[in-house]
């Protein structure tokens, strides 16, 4: 007698050298405190900032739609900008011929790598209220187009800022368009959000404070382009902290930085920056980045920018020294140091989920595929990020975790310590055992997205994921491989159980380029119906 089928069926700088701000230093030695913030309430590309609330252009950057922006500019226009590239000319934009924006402000952007001229694939500033008062697109008054000459990826922007945002550093967010100038098609570019009043109001309580860009390869004591309208020309606040840092007692400087910085969002801020292996940042080469004095308490903010070059050294030092002077003072004082690597511990935690990050590539792949072929530069931005995520680990001195055992014939038995997820719906999950048997159960009574997921470490090689399960009335919407199945978090599968079926096996072949982490998922996307996944049949073989 088959015992699976009598079941039952309703059943988530100055003193660095002096000090040595390294990682062998007794004040970083041990685990990292680290703690994490509740799962991202939307799944690609978070806002990130607890008090960040939503507007109407959330639905633009999580769209998979890739929109055509058509940029026409008179020829006495373009006399202008080829006078002065940096001021803003007036242009008609057509967004996929339904939408027209007038007397849009563009001028050219880009620095030392990234700038191109108006004649060749410029990058473009998009104002779209400098002329014309309220008009905005998709809710923001200005855009950035990046022509990512820097990042044949693509995606490296995308990622980064969202791992900024889950780690709580506000940022702006990013997506992608085919663009063209008067007729002349230029392809596929980044598009970035502004640092704008829109943007502030997204991230702060009180929007109203001094917003200015860091400038090329520059620190503090260089006057800054203000960028916000009311920004006083003194800037006696950037003056404020420059005069901090070079006081020359140093229980006062402390003291008196503590009054003009936010530090610990600048340690945040620090922390991201080096676990991305921005090293074009303001902690590696005092560039791309923003600042905001926040109005409320006068403290000074720092915001990422330009992160299109990140990931290039998986080794790159979390603890070895940085460039820009306000880093490098702070980094002076033992409980600084200390503090900053608390606030790497939380970041990694908060930042780096490998399962969240390869399903925002994989959307990313999936998003750009009528444009071309990406899946290679998915899976190579993925592998780095996974040798830059054990590297991490390793400075940090986290353990590396045990990989899974496996018996004589390549098989690994994974019949514990399952977790249960609702992603959408009102599914019902449990833990069922029936004469002697478990499984997992998931029941779902309208549209619903729900799973049963397995976190383990495995070395390189080539496995399936395999097991059995049953499944009543399951009834999927018309994507193609919904209803049950087995995967791995971030993995699309190719096999699907739906409808009223006896026990059937499904497997999931993947392939591991490097140790890691993998999470198994068991899962239902289904309208409505049931799935039972017998536990003593859930396995990983490992493939020669």
């Amino acid at each position: 007698m088959n015992l699976r089928r009598s079941i039952p069926r309703l059943v988530t700088a100055a003193f660095v050298g002096a000090l040595g701000w390294m990682l062998t230093s007794p004040l970083l030695a041990g685990p990292a405190p680290v703690v994490p913030l509740p799962e991202p309430t939307v799944p690609l590309f978070p806002r990130g900032a607890a008090q960040a609330v939503a507007d109407t252009s959330d639905a633009f950057f999580l769209s998979a739609h890739i929109p055509r922006i058509k940029i026409e500019i008179t020829q006495k226009e373009l006399d202008e900008l080829n006078k002065d590239p940096r001021k803003y000319a007036k242009a008609t934009i057509r967004e996929d011929d339904k939408v027209i924006y007038e007397a849009v402000g563009v001028h050219l952007k880009g620095a030392a790598g990234s700038y191109r001229g108006i004649n060749d694939r410029p990058a473009l500033t998009l104002n779209f209220d400098k002329f014309l008062k309220k008009q905005t697109f998709h809710g923001m008054d200005k855009v950035h187009l990046n022509n990512s000459v820097q990042d044949g990826t693509y995606m490296h922007e995308i990622i980064s800022r969202g791992m900024f945002q889950d780690a709580g550093v506000p940022t702006g967010r990013a997506s992608h368009a085919l663009v063209s100038l008067n007729g002349r098609d230029l392809g596929l570019y980044v598009v970035v959000e502004g640092f704008d009043r829109n943007f502030l109001r997204r991230h702060y309580d009180n929007p109203n404070g001094n917003l200015y860009d860091g400038g090329f390869c520059q620190d503090l004591d260089v006057q800054k382009k203000a960028l916000s309208d009311k920004t006083p020309a003194g800037q006696e606040d950037l003056k404020a902290v420059w005069a901090a840092i070079n006081l020359p007692d140093l229980v006062v400087r402390h003291e008196r930085l503590q009054k003009v910085v936010d530090v610990d969002r600048f340690l945040t801020f620090t922390a991201m920056e080096l676990i991305t292996c921005h090293w074009d940042g303001y902690n590696g080469n005092r560039n791309n980045y923003r600042l905001y004095v926040e109005s409320r308490t006068g403290k000074l903010h720092f915001m990422a920018s330009g992160v299109d070059q990140v990931f290039g050294d998986p080794n790159y030092n979390l603890f070895g020294g940085v460039a820009g002077t306000l880093g490098n003072v702070l980094m002076g004082y033992p409980q600084n140091k200390e503090r900053y690597r608390t606030m790497v511990g939380q970041a990694y935690t908060n930042a780096f989920k490998m399962d969240v990050l390869d399903a925002r590539v994989n959307f990313l792949a999936a998003k750009l595929r009528p444009v071309g072929d990406f899946n290679g530069h998915a899976a190579g931005l993925k592998q780095r990020m996974r040798q830059r995520a054990a590297v991490v680990a390793t400075q940090l001195g986290i353990p590396p975790p045990t990989a899974l055992p496996f018996a004589g014939d390549g098989i690994a038995k994974l019949d514990a310590q399952w977790e249960s997820k609702v992603e959408q719906g009102n599914a019902v999950l449990n833990k069922v055992t029936t004469e002697g048997l478990n499984f997992l159960y998931i029941k779902a009574t309208g549209p619903s997205t729900a799973s049963w997921r397995k976190t383990v470490h495995l070395p390189p090689g080539n496995y399936e994921f395999e097991g059995m399960l049953k499944v009543a009335n399951v009834a999927a919407g018309g994507e193609p491989f919904v209803a049950a199945g087995l995967r791995l978090s971030g993995g699309v599968r190719a096999q699907k159980l739906d409808g009223t079926s006896d026990w059937k096996k499904l497997a999931f072949p993947f392939t591991v380029p490097a140790l890691q982490d993998v999470t198994l998922v068991a899962e239902l996307r289904a309208n409505q119906g049931e799935v039972w996944f017998d536990l003593s049949t859930l396995l990983i073989r490992r493939k020669p």
